[in-house]
């Protein structure tokens, strides 16, 4: 059977366990526990750390992606001023040759007509000159009415031809 007699051994060893979990836990524990939450501590503060560089990373990222838009934009505008500049210097160029053909061609039309009244002058000297070989010939001649007719209507289709 069991023997229940009370031993101060059995009184003596609860002591000392107690005994040593107050030492344990004065020596022990909390210096483990402190341990243990400055080290919970110390990860928590480096999750919101880490929480906080990616807000920090995802903010950047979309202000670059907001800064490479705008200057996509900036760079589409730029393309439209040189494309828009190039094709308005393009027509003042085109304008530019028109207007230099027009006043070309107004020149030599200027200068065929001063021709062709220098010749017209010409061929009047010439016909009077003609008027003047003729009518002398018809005084030496004799010319009767019909022939000088007939004559000074040749001469007058000669002139006519001429023009």
């Amino acid at each position: 059977m069991v023997d229940l007699s009370f031993n101060a051994t059995v009184f003596m060893q609860m002591f000392h366990f107690l005994l040593m979990l107050v030492v344990l836990r004065l020596f022990a524990y909390r210096p483990l526990m402190n341990v243990i939450e400055q080290r919970q501590a110390y990860i928590a503060d480096e999750i919101e750390a880490a929480e906080k560089q990616k807000a920090a990373a995802a903010e950047l990222r979309s202000q670059l992606e907001a800064d490479l838009a705008k200057a996509r934009e900036e760079a589409k505008a730029i393309v439209a001023r040189a494309t828009k500049a190039s094709d308005e210097q393009a027509q003042a160029i085109m304008e530019q040759a028109r207007t230099e053909a027009q006043r070309l061609k107004e020149e030599a039309l200027a200068e065929i007509g001063r021709e062709r009244e220098k010749a017209i002058a010409q061929l009047k000297d010439e016909v009077a000159s003609l008027a003047v070989l003729v009518a002398a010939k018809v005084v030496k001649d004799g010319l009767t009415i019909d022939a000088q007719h007939n004559l000074v209507q040749n001469a007058i289709k000669e002139v006519g031809q001429l023009q």
